[in-house]
């Protein structure tokens, strides 16, 4: 059987890494020990982050600038005095008047020459009425060094400008500063004091956290400033960040079915054929030779109306089973399986099947530590069964999605999917996140569809980190299609096979990734580097 060429487009290597906390400060240190000027790229920063404000909010003649007291802060500074020299009308605010120090001294003493008299202000009615007034809300208060919940005085004063926000008719634009305050730049936790923003700018390189789960919903659009020095290398290995754009080569002109695989989906318990079908066609859609539906004998007889091309069986023995197994080359088990006798009877006849297998749904709650050891396997959680399989609860999860997904790969002994919003890949040594999809994929059936695409990957021969690789950008790109084109509101789970299959034949151009790169705003190269 030969494998089909999977295609990858050319990506901009800054949007297909993100780094830990240590990493970025790590490359700031040997920036200023080599000779960059510490204000200088501050001013930068400042600078990127007002040039988008300003492309996004042209119209924006009054800014409420939330400051903190390190060097966020200073970041706020710089955006503070240029919006200032250009004309428009900023409050600062704050929960105390710090006393700036570093590069945020320097900013803050630029800003009082362009700007006497300035002064951070933190009287309630001062901050009530300025939040009022203001286009946009700059988010400045607190950087990646951040790494516990927000309390005191601090928490009081979020807690006063979430109210002003909400309170607002038409709520104010939010931009923040290197990222959300309150976002774990490690974890991607989100403090629940955090103040959703409509874009997010992040310097010098991707903070790792900024990539999933619900930090993704706190720093709405995200943007790469690289200063012109951006993060390149550490000691440690970055993050892998999914782009999106592959698909599959042309096939061979002497092709055949018994050369791109067969799939057996064993799915669909009394009840639940939908399950099935989806996972069937969806493997189908994504080039399979052959699809082998194993399902409860209730519905055997209905479950291919309308889709005559999949094989479809009555099973209630684990000899037959066996035999459709000898068929095939991948196995997808799991939807709509239910938890019963039939259930736990399919499971235990392909728990040991030598192909490459697909674990999802009621599947999943029938492993146990090292079931999947040394095997060929996907398994695809949601947070709610990851959950359930590491004994915590859905925001420990979600608190932490990276670490979930690399602790369920140790505990079951197989590569992981950890689906949701920036679906965490882990397979062996790679761990890597998607950054496509969008809130269209929040329907039933969708899990299913992604089962199907897995498993049909796999049994034509990908690896399975390829597999996975495309198969979750396939299924997160055909959800922002059909978003795209008639809403996220409505969307069922079988609308996406027709920008599956457009997608996986390199015919339906994607959208864009998750991340933009801007440039640098204004400025010579700063002292030690190179323009």
């Amino acid at each position: 059987m030969a494998v089909p060429r999977l295609v990858r487009p050319a990506a901009d290597p800054c949007l297909t890494r993100a780094w830990s906390v240590a990493a970025i400060q790590s490359h700031e240190r040997a920036l200023f020990a080599g000779g960059v000027d510490p204000y200088g790229l501050m001013e930068r920063a400042g600078g990127a982050a007002f040039a988008e404000l300003r492309e996004r909010w042209p119209d924006a003649r009054r800014l409420a600038v939330l400051v903190g007291p390190g060097q966020n802060g200073g970041d706020g500074l710089v955006i503070a005095r240029l919006a200032r020299e250009a004309g428009l009308a900023v409050d600062l605010l704050g929960w105390r008047r710090p006393e700036f120090q570093g590069s945020a001294a320097h900013a803050w003493s630029a800003l009082m020459s362009a700007a006497p008299g300035s002064e951070v202000r933190d009287e309630p009615a001062a901050i009530d009425a300025a939040l009022a007034g203001a286009d946009v809300v700059v988010d400045a208060l607190f950087g990646i060094g951040l790494d516990r919940a927000i309390a005191g005085e601090a928490a009081t004063f979020l807690q006063r400008v979430y109210r002003a926000v909400d309170a607002r008719d038409q709520r104010p634009g939010v931009l923040a500063v290197d990222l959300p305050s309150g976002v774990d730049a490690d974890r991607g936790a989100v403090d629940p004091l955090t103040l959703p923003a409509d874009v997010t700018v992040t310097f010098l390189g991707i903070k790792r956290g900024l990539s999933t789960g619900p930090a993704l919903a706190a720093c709405g659009e995200r943007v790469l400033a690289d200063l012109g020095c951006p993060i390149e290398s550490a000691d440690e290995p970055p993050l892998e960040l999914l782009a999106g754009g592959a698909h599959l080569g042309p096939r061979a002109v002497d092709g055949h079915k018994g050369r791109f695989g067969t799939v057996l989906v064993a799915a669909g318990n009394r009840g639940m054929p939908g399950a099935a079908r989806l996972a069937a066609e969806a493997a189908l859609r994504a080039g399979a030779g052959k699809v082998i539906v194993a399902t409860h004998p209730d519905h055997a007889a209905t479950l291919n109306v309308g889709r005559p091309e999949l094989i479809v069986h009555g099973v209630d023995s684990a000899q037959e089973l066996l035999r459709l197994a000898a068929l095939a080359t991948s196995v997808v088990v799991g939807p709509g399986l239910g938890r019963d006798a039939w259930a736990m009877a399919v499971w235990r006849a392909l728990r040991d099947c030598p192909l490459p297998l697909v674990v999802d749904a009621d599947a999943l709650r029938l492993l146990g530590p090292n079931s999947l050891r040394d095997r060929e396997a996907v398994v695809t959680p949601h947070p709610g069964e990851a959950a359930m399989l590491l004994e915590c609860d859905t925001d420990a999860i979600n608190a932490d999605r990276l670490g979930a997904a690399r602790m369920l790969a140790d505990r079951l002994g197989c590569a992981v999917v950890l689906k949701g919003a920036g679906s965490v890949l882990v397979a062996g040594g790679r761990v890597a996140v998607c950054q496509r999809g969008g809130a269209a994929l929040a329907t039933a059936g969708t899990g299913d569809v992604l089962a199907g695409l897995l498993g049909a990957l796999l049994g034509m021969g990908l690896s399975r980190s390829a597999a996975m690789e495309l198969g979750v950008c396939l299924h997160a790109e055909a959800g922002e299609i059909e978003g795209a084109a008639r809403g996220e509101w409505g969307m069922a789970a079988g609308d996406l096979f027709e920008a599956i299959r457009g997608r996986l034949n390199g015919r339906i151009a994607p959208a864009c990734s998750g991340w933009r790169r801007i440039g640098s705003a204004g400025g010579d190269a700063l002292p030690g580097m190179v323009s």
